[in-house]
């Protein structure tokens, strides 16, 4: 694999979604969407007969690096989340205590955001001094919003979310969200909702409870270190902002993918065709293709792991 590939999104309908995912889509669909995941195992390779997950089993070399081993999953997933309602609070656990129970691994994940409409918020950590036994009563008077610590998000802020903390979404954003490959999600109050069908959605409070930390190490990140727009590295991933002004930056050799969010950026290289990226749409670039060059103007997320 000499050059970069495209993967095509996967929407999941959510009932706090939306029906309007411009400017990153022009789809209107008939339910409201809460997720496009650009790089979940099922999505597919633009242009060729082949998912995210078998590319990780088959082509591991190339994708990842010489000597690295098939992988059972694509290691990094990644979404555009769309909440036009409150979340329910909910909490993931750890790699020791998923594995424990079944599951591949945990979930540790950071958001970026694309819009905050005024007034919008995101709640992390329970408030001070609040504890898990106050919390068990208030989830289940269907009033645990009441016990987080609530922020207020700006566009370009980025939050850093360990497995462990308890927290939530407001309604008014658009972010996007990078995680481990496991979306093993305990939900601890949904407020009394019901799904499609009628039935209260079901809540996990014994494996909730029992991964949940009053506070954790959770909130607003800024940039750091010395490598150009740098801003968030945990044992599982890292992260940078680009942000191009009709300007160029060096995309070196190694696995990673590059998140646009605009028209107007292209990775480039000697002799070779400039390949123009789509908004919202995963541009994957393998071990093998080697180093690139991205272009233009706009903002990307570059994602690569530890």
């Amino acid at each position: 694999m000499e050059a970069p590939l495209i993967a095509e999104p996967v929407f999941s309908p959510r009932l706090w979604g939306s029906r309007d995912l411009r400017p990153f889509f022009a789809e209107r669909p008939d339910q409201p969407i809460g997720e496009a995941w650009l790089t979940a195992d099922s999505c597919r390779v633009l242009g060729k007969a082949l998912t995210l997950k078998q590319l990780a089993a088959e082509a591991a070399t190339e994708l990842f690096g010489p000597g690295q081993p098939a992988q059972d999953t694509f290691p990094l997933l990644i979404k555009i989340l769309f909440p036009t309602d409150f979340l329910s609070v909910q909490v993931h656990p750890d790699d020791a205590y998923a594995r424990a129970h079944g599951w591949s691994g945990g979930k540790t994940e950071m958001w970026h955001i694309l819009r905050a409409e005024p007034g919008a918020r995101i709640g992390l950590n329970l408030l001070p001094g609040k504890t898990l036994e106050e919390l068990l009563a208030a989830c289940r008077a269907g009033k645990s919003r009441d016990l987080l610590e609530w922020h207020e998000p700006r566009e370009r802020d980025t939050f850093f979310v360990p497995a462990g903390t308890i927290h939530a979404l407001g309604p008014g954003l658009v972010l996007c969200e990078v995680q481990q490959a496991s979306d093993v999600t305990f939900r601890l109050d949904d407020f009394g909702r019901r799904d499609a069908q009628g039935r209260l959605r079901e809540l996990h409070l014994e494996h909730g409870l029992a991964v949940a930390r009053p506070r954790t190490q959770a909130g607003r990140v800024g940039r750091h270190g010395n490598e150009e727009g740098m801003v968030l590295e945990c044992e599982y991933f890292r992260v940078a902002v680009l942000e191009l002004t009709g300007t160029a930056v060096a995309i070196p050799a190694g696995f990673r993918v590059l998140v646009p969010f605009t028209e107007g950026l292209r990775l480039t290289r000697a002799q070779s065709t400039p390949l123009p990226l789509r908004p919202a749409h995963a541009a994957i670039l393998p071990a093998s293709a080697g180093p690139w060059r991205l272009e233009g103007t706009g903002r990307a997320l570059d994602v690569t792991l530890p």
